[in-house]
C-alpha cells in the first residue's frame, strides 16, 4: 500500500508537471502567434515581406532542434514577479490590438510587439532554466524578427540609396559596353526606351530575404556569434552583387534588343538571381561551417533540478487575458467605427470625358508599393494636343489601405528625373455632398512641363492634403475613433503641354465636373 500511494503520488506529481509545461509554452507561443496574426496579412499581400509566411514555422522547427541537446535546468526568479511581468506584458496587448487595427503600416508598432514578446519568452527561458535556457534557446527564436517588417525610416533611406548606387553603376557600365546611357534619378535613358530602377530592382528584398536564410543556415550549423554576423555580412553582398548584376543584365538586353526582349527575360533573370542569391550563401556557410555541431550536455532525468514552470492556475488566467484582446478589439471597433456606408461615395466615369482610349490595369510593381484592390490607369490627347495620363486607385480593405499609406508627386516623380518647379494652390472640387481637394504641382523634364493634381480621399475625410504621411497623433486618433480607413481612394492626373498651372486647373474643374459620379450612400462602386 505505501508503495502504491508513493507511485499514485509521483504519478499525480508528473501530470501536474506535465499540465504546467504545456500551459507555460502556450503561452509563450500565444505571444508569437499574435504578432504572427498581426503581420500575416502584409506578409500574404507583399512580395517583399512574403517569406514572412514561413518563418514562423521555420522558427519552432529550429527551437524543436534545440530542445534534443537543451542544457541542465538552473531555475531562476520568484514566481510573483515574474508573473507580474508578463501581466503586464499581456495586458498592453488590449492597446496594442487596438491601435494595430488602425495602423497595420505602423513599423514601430510591430517591432514594440516583436521586442515585447522577446522580452516574455527571455524572461520565462530565465526563470525555467536559467541563464543556460536563455542563451540556448534565443538564437533559435531571434528568426522570427527577420520576418518583421523594417522600421519605415530605414527602409526607404536604404531603398532610396540602393535605387541610386544600382542605377549609377549599371550606367557606367553600359558606357563601357559601348552603349549610350544616361542617367536620370532612378531612370536609365537609353536611346529608344528607358529603364526604371524602382524599389524591386534596388535589392532590398533580396537583401531581406537573404540575410534571412543566413541566419537561419548559422543556426542550422550552429555558427558562434562571430561566425552569423560574418554570414550576414557575406549575405547583404551576395545580395547586392547579384541583384546590380541582374539589373545590368536585364539593361544591356533592353539597349541590345530592345524593351519587348527585356519584359521576355524580366521573370526569368529574377528566378536566376534568387537561386544564385540562396546557393552562394549557402555554398559560403557549407565552406565555412563548424566541422561539429555544437552540442551542449543533453539533460538528465535523473537531476534534482526540473525545470520551474509557472503555476497552472495563473498562467491559465495570463492565458485567458490574452486570448481575451482578441474579442475585445473587435467589439471596439463594432462599438466606434464609422458607419462608411451611411456616407456618400464616388466613382469615376472615363467614358464621359474620352473616347480616345481604354482604360487598363496598372503594372504589378505599383499594386506591390500601395496594395490597392482595384485601379484605373488611362492615357489619352484631347481635342488640342494636350496629353492626359490619369491613376485611380480604390482600397476595399482596411489593411491594405493603411498600408499602402500617403504617398505623394513631389518624391514619387524626382526619383524619375523630373524637376519640381512649384506647388500651387490646393484645388478644392465640391459636388453635392462630395469635396475632393488636390494637391497641384508643375514639374518639368527638359522641355517637358507637366501639371500633376493628387487627391487621396476616404468616406471620413482624412486631411491627406495637409500631410506627408499619417502622425503619430493622428495614428492615435484614428485607433480612438476606430477610424480603419475603409474606401480610401487615390485619384492623380497629370496633364502635358498646358500653358500654365492656371490653365491646367480650369481644365481639370471641367475634367472632373464631367467624370465624377456621386455614390449615394450604400451603392456599391
Amino acid at each position: 500500500m505505501p508503495g502504491t500511494l508513493a507511485a499514485h503520488s509521483a504519478h499525480s506529481a508528473h501530470s501536474e508537471r506535465s499540465l504546467a509545461a504545456r500551459l507555460n509554452l502556450t503561452l509563450v507561443g500565444l505571444l508569437w502567434a499574435w504578432l504572427a496574426g498581426e503581420l500575416w496579412f502584409e506578409w500574404s499581400i507583399s512580395e517583399q515581406y512574403g517569406y514572412g509566411l514561413f518563418v514562423p514555422f521555420l522558427t519552432a522547427y529550429l527551437l524543436w532542434l534545440r530542445m534534443a541537446d537543451r542544457p541542465s535546468p538552473t531555475p531562476e526568479g520568484k514566481d510573483n514577479a515574474v508573473l507580474l511581468i508578463l501581466g503586464l506584458v499581456v495586458l498592453a496587448q488590449y492597446p496594442i490590438a487596438v491601435i494595430f487595427a488602425a495602423n497595420a503600416d505602423w513599423r514601430l508598432l510591430a517591432w514594440t510587439e516583436a521586442m515585447l514578446a522577446m522580452a516574455a519568452s527571455v524572461l520565462l527561458l530565465w526563470h525555467w532554466g536559467g541563464w543556460p535556457w536563455v542563451k540556448h534557446f534565443i538564437p533559435a527564436l531571434a528568426l522570427f524578427l527577420f520576418a518583421v517588417p523594417w522600421p519605415s525610416l530605414i527602409e526607404i533611406l536604404l531603398v532610396d540609396h540602393l535605387m541610386t548606387f544600382v542605377a549609377t553603376v549599371v550606367t557606367d557600365v553600359l558606357h563601357l559596353l559601348g552603349y549610350e546611357a544616361v542617367r536620370q534619378g532612378h531612370v536609365i535613358k537609353l536611346p529608344t526606351s528607358y529603364v526604371a530602377v524602382e524599389e524591386a530592382c534596388s535589392g532590398v528584398r533580396s537583401i531581406q530575404s537573404t540575410i534571412m536564410a543566413a541566419w537561419l543556415v548559422g543556426e542550422w550549423w550552429r555558427f558562434r556569434w562571430w561566425g552569423r554576423a560574418g554570414l550576414l555580412v557575406w549575405a547583404l553582398m551576395v545580395a547586392i552583387f547579384f541583384n546590380l548584376l541582374r539589373t545590368l543584365m536585364l539593361a544591356w538586353i533592353d539597349a541590345a534588343n530592345g524593351p519587348a526582349a527585356m519584359e521576355h527575360w524580366h521573370d526569368t533573370a529574377g528566378y536566376l538571381v534568387f537561386a544564385l542569391s540562396f546557393g552562394t550563401v549557402l555554398g559560403g556557410a557549407w565552406l565555412a561551417h563548424p566541422k561539429k555541431r555544437a552540442v551542449t550536455q543533453e539533460i538528465d532525468s535523473a537531476k534534482i533540478f526540473q525545470p520551474h514552470w509557472l503555476p497552472t492556475r495563473s498562467v491559465v488566467i495570463l492565458l485567458v487575458l490574452l486570448v481575451g484582446a482578441l474579442p475585445a478589439c473587435a467589439a471596439w471597433y463594432a462599438l466606434r467605427e464609422p458607419n462608411i456606408s451611411s456616407k456618400p461615395s464616388w466613382k469615376l466615369n472615363l467614358a464621359a470625358v474620352t473616347s480616345n482610349t481604354k482604360p487598363v490595369t496598372p503594372p504589378d510593381s505599383l499594386r506591390q508599393t500601395l496594395f490597392y484592390d482595384h485601379a484605373i490607369q488611362a492615357e489619352w490627347p484631347d481635342d488640342s494636343g494636350r496629353g492626359w495620363a490619369l491613376y485611380n486607385l480604390q482600397w476595399d480593405h482596411a489593411r491594405s489601405a493603411q498600408l499602402g499609406g500617403v504617398h505623394s508627386p513631389e518624391s514619387c516623380l524626382p526619383a524619375v528625373g523630373w524637376l519640381i518647379v512649384q506647388q500651387g494652390d490646393n484645388l478644392v472640387w465640391k459636388h453635392g455632398d462630395i469635396e475632393l481637394i488636390f494637391n497641384t504641382y508643375e514639374f518639368v523634364h527638359g522641355d517637358t512641363h507637366l501639371h500633376v493634381f493628387y487627391c487621396q480621399w476616404d468616406p471620413t475625410g482624412y486631411a491627406y492634403f495637409d500631410k506627408t504621411g499619417r502622425y503619430r497623433s493622428d495614428r492615435l486618433l484614428d485607433a480612438w475613433n476606430a477610424d480603419r480607413k475603409q474606401g480610401k481612394q487615390l485619384l492623380e492626373v497629370a496633364i502635358n503641354h498646358a500653358s500654365s498651372l492656371n490653365e491646367a486647373t480650369v481644365l481639370m474643374r471641367k475634367f472632373l465636373d464631367a467624370a465624377i459620379i456621386e455614390l449615394p450612400p450604400d451603392v456599391k462602386k
